[in-house]
């Protein structure tokens, strides 16, 4: 009976001294809690606790062996470790292809401004989504997946959970139909139309130290052969060495956005500045704005030259934007067409001047390139200049031989092109 009792009471003690040796856990932690994996992907939950067992709530999904993940099927499942009373659990969620657990519809949407469109979408898992745009300026969305059109371009929109986003793509367009013709000059008649143009008179150099006077004189300037005609001449007039003629449409005819061309032969020579060129209608230079369509010098007659000038960006403070292109032949030696598209609300719901010639766009400027979006002048009425300088800042060093034969700027048309809104 003793030695019963002795064996009895060493069992209990070896039994209590295991127990002390290996005790179940109080508390776990997993890390991650979350996990994201493709089928076939293999990761793992690192555990703090001891003796611990692992289970899958969906071994279909996602199986388990000591904490290692293994990514069966597309779906979710839930990890639990346990340690005695203690347990914690981890989400995995398990995708194929990018787009198995969170579609959006439709993949893209096309829209004006001010519409609106609700996508629909599918969240397999169920879990919290975010909505952003790309581009708010031209589409908003709310975290309804409601969306609205503001401006013409195109945003990519994006819908978001912790694992995975999908997008889609939204092209707001403008509310205009095609170009059509609103106006011309093809210079057909024997004089101008006063109607239209103005003479613009003087001599005092113009703000570009411009050598020439510009007169009315049938000698500078007149409407024949269904061209006008610009001619600078050497001659005394008015204390200046040089004539020529310069032209506006201020007040009479002017325009807001469109494509305006004009197709011109150049004078060429060394001194010779012809230009086709907007000014904004109203204020003084540089407030009202200027748009060169094309400036070309002679002394440099394989190079065309496009700019804006505005308030805070003009050649005074010698900032403005500027840009040319430089051809393999002389511009002179024949027509080209210069022109320019002037946008409305063209790029993210901002104004853009696109400069030609002969059809082929080579410079752009929009409103965003110009530092302070007030000072854009680029959204009033602006009119259109012609004129033949000789020297100046620009014109540079005058070759006097030159005018051993006629130097005639050459103007076969001039027109507009303006698309109306669509109701």
């Amino acid at each position: 009976m003793r030695k019963f009792f002795l064996l009895s009471v060493l069992a209990v003690l070896c039994a209590a001294c295991e127990q002390k040796q290996t005790p179940s856990t109080t508390t776990i932690t997993l890390n991650p809690v979350t996990l994201q994996m493709k089928v076939g992907d293999m990761a793992t939950i690192d555990a703090t606790g001891t003796n611990i067992e692992w289970k899958s709530s969906n071994p279909e999904v996602a199986e388990v062996y000591y904490g290692v993940v293994t990514a069966k099927a597309i779906g979710k499942a839930e990890i639990t470790a346990t340690s005695g009373n203690a347990s914690a659990t981890a989400n995995v969620f398990v995708t194929g292809t990018d787009g198995a657990s969170l579609r959006i519809t439709p993949p893209m949407v096309s829209l004006h401004p001010g519409e609106t469109f609700d996508f629909s979408y599918g969240n397999t898992f169920d879990l919290p989504v975010t909505w952003s745009s790309s581009n708010d300026k031209v589409a908003t969305i709310d975290q309804n997946g409601h969306l609205t059109a503001v401006a013409p371009g195109n945003s990519t929109i994006t819908l978001a959970t912790d694992i995975e986003s999908v997008t889609a793509l939204v092209a707001v367009g403008h509310l205009w139909g095609e170009y059509t013709l609103v106006w011309s000059d093809e210079f057909d008649g024997t004089v101008l139309d006063e109607s239209v143009w103005s003479y613009n008179t003087g001599g005092s150099g113009w703000g570009n130290n411009e050598k020439q006077y510009y007169t009315s004189r049938p000698e500078n300037i007149r409407v024949q052969n269904g061209m006008l005609e610009i001619e600078a001449r050497k001659e005394q007039y008015e204390n200046n060495e040089y004539t020529s003629a310069r032209i506006m449409s201020k007040g009479k005819k002017t325009f807001t956005y469109g494509k305006m061309e004009s197709r011109i032969k150049f004078p060429g020579g060394g001194g010779t500045w012809p230009a086709f060129w907007m000014m904004g209608n109203s204020g003084n230079w540089p407030n009202c704005g200027e748009i060169d369509i094309m400036e070309h010098v002679g002394n440099i007659p394989t190079r065309a030259s496009f700019a804006v000038h505005t308030v805070l960006k003009n050649g005074t403070k010698g900032n403005n934007w500027s840009s040319v292109k430089w051809f393999d032949y002389s511009l002179a030696d024949d027509f080209h067409v210069y022109g320019v598209e002037w946008a409305e609300q063209e790029k993210d719901g901002k104004d853009v001047i696109r400069f030609s010639v002969d059809g082929v766009q080579y410079a752009e400027v929009w409103e965003e390139q110009i530092d302070n979006n007030d000072s854009w002048p680029f959204n009033k009425p602006f009119f259109f200049i012609f004129n033949l300088a000789i020297g100046g800042n620009m014109g540079g060093q005058v070759n006097d031989a030159i005018f051993d034969t006629p130097r005639i700027m050459y103007v076969d048309w001039v027109r507009v092109w303006q698309r109306a809104e669509v109701k």
